[in-house]
């Protein structure tokens, strides 16, 4: 089964691919550059490495701050995640800052009634901004997340089409 990670040495995100490989030993590209790897553990925390024809002893143990890892004299932290999970994570985490954010836009074409917020209000998720008729109906425009309202694209009276921006929270 091919696993993708993400290694952090010292600060630094190297790329690594680990995949069986069909002669036994396993496949592992470290930031595209393919090495064979041949790995027997020897006892809990400790393997033996051999890579390209040299032989490695390797000692793990988890820290507090990432997984310890010890190479003849080199001892060294690193932190070791899953690739797909990495990328979701930051991907949820671009979600919850562009809903800090918010732009309300018009959902329908029609004319801005009334007002109900202006720059610099406090408001909650889910609260009244704008009234807006449309098929002689009137209907009241609702942010989703919240936060301070720093511009009002609108006036009322003023006529706005579908997905025009009524106001923009931070």
């Amino acid at each position: 089964m091919r696993r993708e990670l993400i290694i952090s040495i010292e600060g630094r995100e190297r790329v690594a691919v680990v995949e069986p490989h069909a002669s036994g030993p396993w496949r592992v590209s470290l930031d595209g550059r393919e090495h064979l790897v041949d790995a027997r553990r020897v006892r809990p925390g400790t393997w033996s490495l051999l890579v390209e024809g040299r032989s490695y002893i390797v000692d793990l143990d988890e820290r507090k701050r990432g997984l310890g890892v010890l190479v003849g004299k080199v001892d060294t932290v690193v932190e070791v995640e899953d690739a797909r999970r990495k990328r979701l994570a930051n991907t949820m985490a671009q979600g919850e800052t562009s809903k800090r954010g918010e732009v309300v836009r018009a959902p329908i074409a029609g004319r801005v009634v009334k007002l109900l917020v202006a720059p610099g209000d406090q408001v909650a998720a889910n609260q009244s901004l704008v009234v807006l008729e449309a098929m002689k109906m009137e209907n009241e425009i609702r942010c989703e997340s919240g936060g301070t309202v720093t511009t009002v694209h609108v006036a009322a009276g003023q006529s706005v089409e579908t997905h025009d921006t009524l106001v923009t929270l931070a």
